[in-house]
């Protein structure tokens, strides 16, 4: 039967609105405002994807609550070799609401239960610690709003067993986006195990001696079947994902590279990016069942302490590279299936810290006159270490009232003036700056990496007006005492954005 008005003419009826933008845009601005700020606010954030004219409206007139989302970073989560809890950096604020690091809401939070921060995505943290019972399991938490939640174990898994041999090939990473959905997922990715030789205390022979054909199978293999959790249905599922491209390399090449802490992954516009070994990194698409091997950039040679982290910012996914004092930094360009790893920033970062004094009393003084704060979480389950913090600490938690962040940079030169050229320095310099590097993070909506100046002071430096900032002393609270000195290193961080909307059902 034909639907169409009687007397209509062909004009009228192609001006007729078929989508929700188009019917959008025949509502006022004002009105379309009005009916959208009605609307509860996770319902809110979900109709920003709809279309262009509803995320222009729910931006614009700030229907949604700033703090709900992830719109500011909030600290950093570092795990400090030797301690059992993830400590927190973080600056104070007066006009934001304060988020602590204490796990003190979580069940069996005494010290020798509790262990490191595995994972963040959006607001969200994976660690594994003890229940009621002693049992190891894994939680969720959202330390915004003190929510937390265990998950099942896995299947593949047996949490019964002290020494399970999967738990140290397998890291799991979290999924989630409160834009579009409450619910989370975790994935579990496998990490080959580098061989040990049969005279090795912890040799296995199950473990280091494969069958040859598999040696050399491709990896990751195609299919490739991975364990993934839903807090939507409350249990794990097997999940098949076909490779797209070609592989990484084969089992017996990529079993020599270590499994290292810092691991990482980033959850971008849905898709996970897994840092793996031999630093490839895989982009798996959540919701289509396919998967992609990214090679790592050109001229990166393997090392066996590689200062590898990919992470994100607010361009897309980036990697850094620090070896030594040179930071490399690339940003992955991606159109379609086609993705390219680009430079952003390769030159020396010590002629900067030089250039601008970094290294001298006087300025981390002036610096630090509102400096970021170490919560001290682990002297917090023992109260006798606080007696004895170190003047430092003292002077750092002592010398004002929290303050708003204003992320100015130590130097007034324009990023026209100042280029790379302009940071050289002679040896006579660098040998009075003896000082270590590691990578914390990107900053998620700046062009600014963080670094940690021997354990001891956090910097952020932005790679593209290669300006520089300390911001305050990262170390926690006798930790030059408690671990012995060739022991004390970062193994992992995450930058940590907070998200005040609560879990639940959508």
């Amino acid at each position: 039967m034909d639907r169409r008005i009687e007397g209509e003419t062909e004009a009228e009826r192609a001006t007729v609105p078929t989508t929700v933008a188009d019917l959008s845009a025949l509502l006022p601005e004002d009105v379309l405002a009005d009916v959208l700020r009605r609307l509860a606010p996770r319902d809110l954030a979900a109709s920003r994807c709809v279309c262009k004219a509803w995320l222009a409206v729910v931006d614009a007139r700030r229907l949604l609550r700033t703090q709900l989302l992830l719109l500011w970073l909030c600290g950093i989560f570092i795990n400090f070799n030797g301690y059992y809890i993830s400590e927190f950096f973080a600056r104070p604020s007066t006009s934001r609401p304060s988020v602590s690091g204490n796990h003190d809401y979580l069940p069996q939070e005494d010290a020798d239960t509790w262990a490191e921060v595995h994972d963040h995505c959006n607001g969200l943290l994976l660690v594994e610690g003890d229940n009621e019972d002693e049992v190891l399991m894994d939680y969720v938490f959202n330390p915004a709003t003190r929510w937390v939640a265990p998950l099942t174990p896995p299947p593949s898994l047996n949490p019964d067993l002290e020494m399970d041999r999967f738990q140290d090939i397998y890291r799991k990473y979290l999924v989630y986006d409160p834009a579009i959905s409450l619910h989370y997922k975790v994935f579990m990715i496998p990490f080959l195990r580098i061989p040990l030789q049969p005279d090795n205390l912890h040799y296995d022979r199950y473990m280091d001696q494969l069958d040859p054909v598999f040696e050399q199978s491709e990896w990751p293999p195609s299919p490739f079947i991975l364990h993934v959790f839903s807090s939507k249905t409350g249990q794990w599922e097997e999940r098949s994902f076909a490779r797209e491209g070609e592989a990484a390399g084969i089992v017996a090449d990529i079993r020599q590279s270590y499994v290292y802490e810092q691991r990482n992954a980033v959850y971008w516009r849905g898709a996970l990016y897994v840092h793996c070994q031999t630093d490839f990194v895989m982009r798996i698409l959540v919701s289509d069942g396919r998967y992609q091997v990214i090679k790592p950039p050109a001229g990166t040679k393997k090392s066996h302490y590689p200062q590898f982290y990919l992470g994100k910012s607010k361009n897309g996914v980036h990697c850094a590279k620090l070896r030594g004092w040179c930071l490399k930094v690339w940003i992955l360009r991606e159109l379609g299936d086609q993705t390219e790893w680009v430079f952003k920033h390769d030159g020396d970062i010590l002629g900067c810290l030089l250039k601008h004094n970094i290294s001298s009393r006087w300025h981390y003084q002036r610096q630090n006159c509102r400096p970021w704060l170490i919560q001290n979480i682990n002297a917090n389950y023992r109260p006798w270490l606080l007696q004895n913090i170190n003047a430092e600490h003292n002077r750092n938690d002592t010398m004002e009232q929290p303050v708003d962040e204003n992320f100015d940079w130590c130097s007034d030169v324009s990023s026209d003036e100042n280029s790379p050229s302009d940071n050289a320095y002679d040896d006579k310099e660098a040998a009075r700056y003896p000082a270590h590097i590691d990578i914390l993070g990107f900053h998620p909506y700046k062009e600014v990496i963080f670094l940690s100046q021997s354990l001891t002071r956090g910097l952020a430096y932005d790679f593209t007006s290669l300006k520089v900032k300390v911001l305050g002393n990262l170390c926690p609270a006798q930790y030059n005492t408690e671990v012995l000195p060739n022991e004390q290193l970062i193994n992992s961080s995450f930058p940590y954005t907070p998200c005040w909307l609560g879990q639940g059902v959508d």
